[in-house]
């Protein structure tokens, strides 16, 4: 069945279970089935593929971001109550239960089995002839917990993934080497690599993988993140854990105004361009059923009036009814024969200045109306009255000793999504370290005096204020951009816009995967691209200091570390620009240094296997902010998943976090992911002070020819005599997440070439003549 059919099905069973819900229900409480109540809660699920993930999104599941790749899909958690679970049948999507999860431990075990039997070339074609090519592409090693790890990725020519490939490590004979076969990794129909995670317990030096085709490669070992760094955790005196407790927006916008202005020699507010919408909502009522029931929103918002809204509806009219206003309550005169639609006429004509009126969702308007009333309207908020209902100003905490644009800059952001709430912790703990510790850490006095920093600790008040308050799993922003027929108020906890699928770049509307033009969706993009004033925030920012040259979004949780790219079109994969091989190794070194201070506090690894482009390693998610700050404005641009998977060393299973985990946990996690932030403003001060140009030597490689470089740099080179410049001809990667290609150059070719390093550093061109 293809996946049209499915989505047309899928859609025509939701929405039957919809009304006859809606029908069950109270007017107020019948809330869509996609949306969370008392029986609605997360559930692991496994989806066989990123395509009927999309088609899940579309049809208004809430589709969390704790996911895990597995070898035939995903592994995720779903906010589902057992009336879904029919409709998600449909599409291969069943549940799991914690002890049926992937395990990379059974795998490994399987796997290791397996190996015994792995059908070598000599048997299957008697080492006759090489019908593939293999080529390793990282292979990380990293303890954690006190056991080691091995992950391996690798690839061969074969292009449809149907290449058997074998991996072995230190001669594959236990307990110092092993072998295990490697798992294919398959995206949106795309053969990505192999690749495996298993446990070892002597540190490997080199491994070998071999394809039953005859194709083989053999890499070096290298160790993923340090064990030994420069914690500033680790100096006496440092003060740190300044968090007690979740904190709402309200209190962590008031808590950077305090910072702000008891450091004001270093420090200062920016207040952002674009007001949000507000935690605000107009008064509503759902009255009657079915096809009688009329929806009545408040014209004024909730707390400028609208929850004193009554509606009474009476027998004492004729037909077709007319409605009657005394202040703030509402009379329906209507007869026996008075239908929903006469309701909804009266209301919108006699009292439109007071309310607007309209059919519930696609049950039609012609059933009769009985007296009932008076219902009172409200907004559904339950915040308490301190907390701001209009729109909301965000702003930014603005620190460096030299905030006139002439050092680099970092723009840290939290809490795109409402229900993710460690990490504003994880911003808002950076900050307050940073400025506590400005006259006696040296690291802190240098990023001060070195960078300019802007951090915005909830980049989605009104989304996170309803999270806290009323709702929450809630996930986007609360501005309800829904057609009428989703307007009600049971569907209140659906409304709003994903603010990382709102971007220019890549986006839903260029026809990108993994976002959704549906209202009621968890990843709903808004009808138009930068539509969120939350999103225009963030880009004006950006627009208006061309300082600043990186950024991170902090999110929860999942454990991982991205860049681009994030997005492709799923009809063959097609990714936006991709970064070049010198931008790539940039963030690879990046990573390692800023998940290296991660690990110090309680050896928390985030995985190679989960870090690098997020399409790469990961899903589509068409419209991110990192695609718009890199492609558009040249920031090197982070995605950060705190929380995630931590070995249990008693079950040996890798346990997932969660959106709103025990303040123990929650505590940990904020103290340890503030480390990372720190160095992400460590790593920019070194930018700004390197002046030194790299070095780039061509060498030999098997049958060709690559670069050795001293560190992350692009290559240009010619052939022609010509001397290279930025316009010539780039060296690249081999392959996704692989190393610089090998290239192939006549004996007599004089090549020359000039490395550039991130900060633009060019060293001086070289040339060596072949042969």
């Amino acid at each position: 069945m293809n996946r049209t059919l499915l989505l047309t099905l899928l859609s025509a069973l939701l929405v039957p279970v919809l009304a006859l819900t809606a029908l069950a229900a109270t007017p107020d409480d019948g809330r869509n089935p996609a949306e969370a109540t008392p029986d609605r809660q997360s559930r692991w699920f496994h989806v066989p593929g990123s395509d009927v993930m999309d088609d899940l999104n579309e049809a208004g599941f809430d589709v969390t971001h704790d996911v895990e790749r597995v070898p035939d899909g995903f592994e995720v958690e779903i906010v589902v109550a057992d009336t879904d679970l029919p409709v998600l049948a449909l599409h291969d999507v069943h549940p799991i239960e914690e002890q049926d999860r992937f395990s990379w431990e059974r795998e490994g075990l399987d796997a290791r089995a397996a190996a015994a039997d792995f059908p070598r070339r000599e048997s299957v074609l008697g080492g006759a002839m090489v019908l593939d090519e293999v080529t390793v592409g990282r292979v990380d090693y990293f303890t954690t917990k006190g056991q080691g790890f091995l992950s391996v990725e690798a690839k061969s020519t074969l292009a449809d993934a149907s290449a058997a490939l074998l991996l072995t490590w230190n001669g594959g004979v236990l307990p110092v080497g092993g072998a295990q076969v490697m798992t294919a990794f398959t995206d949106s129909g795309e053969y990505m690599y192999h690749r495996v995670l298993t446990t070892v317990e002597v540190e490997p030096t080199e491994v070998t993988v071999v394809s039953a085709l005859g194709g083989t490669d053999t890499a070096p070992v290298t160790t993923w993140l340090e064990d030994e760094v420069d914690s500033p955790l680790e100096r006496d005196g440092y003060q740190s854990g300044f968090v007690d407790g979740y904190r709402n927006p309200t209190e962590l916008f008031d808590r950077i105004e305090a910072l702000a202005a008891q450091h004001s020699d270093i420090a200062e507010i920016v207040e952002l361009p674009n007001p949000t919408n507000g935690y605000q909502r107009h008064a509503q009522a759902t009255i009657g059923t079915g096809s009688s029931a009329v929806v009545v929103s408040s014209v004024a918002w909730g707390h400028e009036g609208g929850n004193d809204v009554t509606v009474t509806i009476t027998n004492d009219g004729t037909d077709p009814g007319t409605a009657t206003v005394d202040g703030t309550d509402i009379t329906v005169h209507a007869s026996a024969t008075t239908t929903a639609a006469d309701v909804i006429e009266a209301l919108n004509r006699d009292a439109g200045d007071v309310v607007a009126a309209h059919a519930y969702r696609t049950s039609g308007d012609g059933g009769t109306v009985t007296p009932t009333g008076p219902v009172t309207l409200t907004d559904n908020l339950s915040a308490p009255k301190d907390i701001e209902r209009g729109p909301f100003t965000p702003r930014a905490i603005r620190i460096g000793a030299h905030r006139d644009g002439s050092k680099p800059g970092v723009l840290i952001i939290a809490q795109d999504h409402a229900r993710e709430w460690v990490p504003p912790l994880v911003a808002l703990e950076a900050v307050e370290r940073l400025l506590a510790n400005r006259d006696t850490d040296p690291t802190s006095a240098d990023i001060i005096e070195n960078v300019d920093i802007w951090v915005i600790p909830s980049n989605n008040p009104d989304g996170s204020h309803y999270s806290m308050f009323d709702y929450d799993l809630q996930r986007k922003n609360l501005t309800n951009h829904c057609p009428e027929e989703r307007a009600d108020p049971g569907y209140r906890d659906s409304w709003g816009v994903d603010l990382n699928r709102a971007y220019s770049v890549a986006s839903v509307h260029d026809g990108f995967a993994g976002a959704s033009l549906t209202c009621t969706s968890s990843t709903f993009a808004g009808y138009e691209e930068l539509s969120e004033p939350e999103a225009r925030n963030v880009v004006d920012l950006v627009e208006a200091n061309d300082n600043i040259r990186f950024f991170m979004t902090i999110h929860s949780n999942g454990g991982q570390l991205f860049w681009q790219p994030g997005a492709y079109i799923a009809d063959g994969r097609q990714t936006p620009t991709r970064p070049p091989l010198g931008d790539e190794a940039y963030y690879w070194q990046m990573a390692e240094r800023i998940l290296s201070q991660v690990k110090v506090f309680q050896d928390t690894v985030v995985r190679p296997d989960k870090v690098g482009g997020s399409s790469d390693v990961l899903y589509s998610s068409a419209g991110n902010v990192r695609e718009e700050l890199y492609v558009n404005h040249d920031v090197y641009a982070f995605g950060w998943e705190v929380g995630g998977a931590v070995w249990n060393t008693t079950t040996r299973t890798w346990s997932s976090g969660s959106f709103q985990p025990s303040w123990a946990q929650a505590e940990a996690e904020y103290m340890e992911y503030a480390s990372g932030v720190t160095e992400m403003w460590a790593i920019a001060a070194d930018y700004g002070r390197d002046n030194t140009p790299p070095t780039a030597t061509l060498v030999e490689d098997g049958e060709g020819w690559t670069f050795a470089l001293s560190e992350p740099a692009h290559v240009y080179y010619t052939t022609d005599g010509t001397t290279p410049t930025e316009d010539s001809t780039r060296w690249m990667a081999a392959g996704i997440r692989e190393r610089g290609e090998t290239l192939a150059f006549p004996d007599g070719t004089t090549v020359r070439w000039l490395a550039v390093d991130p900060a633009g550093n060019a060293a001086t061109t070289q040339e060596a003549t072949i042969g």
